[in-house]
């Protein structure tokens, strides 16, 4: 087995050279890379474990989109040289200061001695803190420098994130329904979990969220797809839902595939069967329907609603089952996913009340990596991205990125409006307005921005936005003077 792992790591290793080639020549194009790269990030690595692959050869695998951002910033820095040199100094805008002080905040976080809090933290839960909080203002800097309206580079992206969405789709389709539970443990999946530093009590050690809890006791499959997580294909799904309707909205040819590619992505989200995000999905499609006036975008819109309630309500009685010890059930009985007692709904209920807490008592914050619940025990918060910057920066870093937040959102739709004739350029501002919309809830019950994909595509495309505006500004005031 350890030969077909080096064998599988030779052909990575020649795939990650074209994307870095790709990148060299156009740097703008590693967003399509990033995000769709992340996509089967998860199943190769499973693979390779399973595969019996030497772990620092995995190690050097799972590197490969830190070895991508390195590569950007040694382009950005490339760029931004000359550019000083012959002084050309950059015009920084406001959410730049924010994102600017908000790195401050983080890097002051990152030298102060994890001692200091008397909250335990191990140095891989801080150093994943580190990693993350950074990525946010990287990303942003990356979509503001790394611009581009050529129509074949944003075509590039557009395909390669919306095709690899559309193959996590299929595969969701095919492995919910024909690829039974114990093949995923035969895979490796526990594996894979303890070598990303989680420990989980689903049934055989299963991550919980392989299943969706019925009312009446059994459990009922979602798709994990090449995420192997639910809440991937959900989570990066409501991003790109938006860039793959304006991309099926273009009129030019292959206009069947591009439909077909954004019907499977939908798929994904809807097996996923992550309850909030089959709603938000529906709403996203609405949004985008009002704002392009197309009349197949509100039939689809529709649709999609349809889909949905489908889901909640009649998949129960139909999709696989399974009892905690992984023994397939038959439908006997009407099952329910949604009820007043909800236990899913309790525990989230509970945790962010716990989070409200532990924000209240620590309002200087208890420094990085006390929100991570990986490598090691965590007491800190950990269900809510927004409440992990409070826990973790206090309330110093949250008010700086909660309002920063949302003013991204801002950003996407004023990006949206200046070009809302060409629907290609208003892709990425799509993704920022509409898709940064739905993910406020997500936010607010989850750790989003641990999931890369979505980090990788949403910050990018803010940065990608404020660009944008910051260009027609410049226009217009060239404008005015003449």
């Amino acid at each position: 087995m350890m030969v077909a792992g080096l064998v599988l790591v030779v052909g990575l290793a020649a795939l990650y050279a074209l994307g870095i080639r790709a990148i060299v020549q156009v740097p703008f194009r590693a967003l399509g890379v990033l995000v769709s790269g992340m996509a089967f990030h998860n199943i190769v690595l499973m693979i390779l474990l399973r595969l019996s692959t030497p772990a620092p050869l995995i190690r050097v695998v799972q590197a490969w989109k830190e070895g991508i951002l390195l590569l950007l910033l040694v382009l950005a820095v490339r760029m931004a040289v000359p550019a000083w040199r012959a002084g050309r100094r950059p015009r920084l805008l406001f959410l730049d200061w924010a994102m600017l002080a908000f790195t401050i905040v983080v890097i002051v976080y990152a030298l102060i001695p994890s001692s200091w809090s008397g909250v335990p933290v191990t140095l891989s839960q801080r150093l994943v803190a580190v990693r993350l909080d950074l990525l946010l203002p990287l990303l942003y800097a990356y979509g503001r420098l790394f611009w581009t309206d050529r129509r074949e580079d944003l075509t590039w992206v557009a395909a390669a994130i919306v095709g690899s969405a559309a193959v996590v789709g299929l595969f969701a389709a095919i492995e919910l329904w024909l690829i039974p539970t114990r093949v995923w443990l035969d895979a490796g999946v526990n594996q894979l979990s303890s070598w990303l530093g989680f420990t989980y009590h689903g049934p055989r050690g299963l991550p919980e969220n392989f299943f969706q809890s019925t009312t009446e006791g059994p459990l009922l499959r979602r798709a994990v797809s090449t995420y192997v997580s639910p809440l991937g294909i959900a989570y990066s799904g409501l991003l790109i839902v938006p860039l793959a309707i304006a991309w099926a909205s273009q009129r030019s040819g292959r206009r069947l595939l591009r439909l077909g590619l954004l019907a499977l992505t939908v798929i994904g989200v809807l097996f996923s069967l992550t309850r909030l995000a089959l709603g938000l999905m529906a709403l996203e499609f609405g949004i985008v329907a009002l704002l392009f006036r197309r009349a197949w975008l509100f039939v689809a819109t529709g649709l999609v609603a349809a889909a949905a309630v489908l889901m909640l309500y009649a998949y129960p009685q139909v999709g696989p089952l399974t009892t905690p010890n992984l023994t397939p059930l038959h439908h006997t009985i009407r099952l329910h996913i949604l009820s007043g007692g909800d236990p899913s709904l309790s525990e989230h209920v509970g945790q962010l009340g716990y989070d409200l807490e532990y924000v209240r008592l620590h309002p200087l914050g208890t420094g990085l990596g006390s929100a991570v619940h990986r490598f090691g025990p965590s007491i800190g918060p950990g269900e809510s991205a927004i409440f992990d910057i409070f826990g973790e920066l206090g309330v110093i870093g949250g008010a700086l990125y909660l309002p920063t937040y949302f003013l991204m959102i801002l950003a996407g739709m004023r990006a949206y409006l200046a070009l809302r004739r060409d629907v290609l350029l208003s892709e990425l501002p799509l993704v920022a307005a509409i898709g940064g919309l739905a993910l406020v809830p997500i936010t607010l019950t989850s750790d989003v921005w641990a999931d890369l994909s979505v980090t990788f595509l949403f910050w990018w495309a803010a940065g990608y936005s404020v660009t944008i505006i910051a260009r027609a500004t410049d226009r217009r005031r060239s404008c005015a003077r003449a």
